[in-house]
């Protein structure tokens, strides 16, 4: 995975199926990525209204 150097809020239009697209991915981090990225991949779908 990219390490991210810099931060910046962005704006973006989703459907519905695009965000769930994004949230079932997310939740593939736990399973398949790398340690280090499992919390921001867990506070990322806290932000887009996931729980647990």
């Amino acid at each position: 995975m990219a390490k991210i150097t810099a931060t910046a809020t962005y704006t973006v239009e989703l459907t519905g199926p695009e965000l769930e697209l994004i949230r079932r991915a997310l939740k593939l981090v736990r399973d398949f990525g790398d340690t280090d990225d499992w919390d921001p991949a867990d506070d990322l779908r806290t932000e887009l209204g996931e729980r647990g």
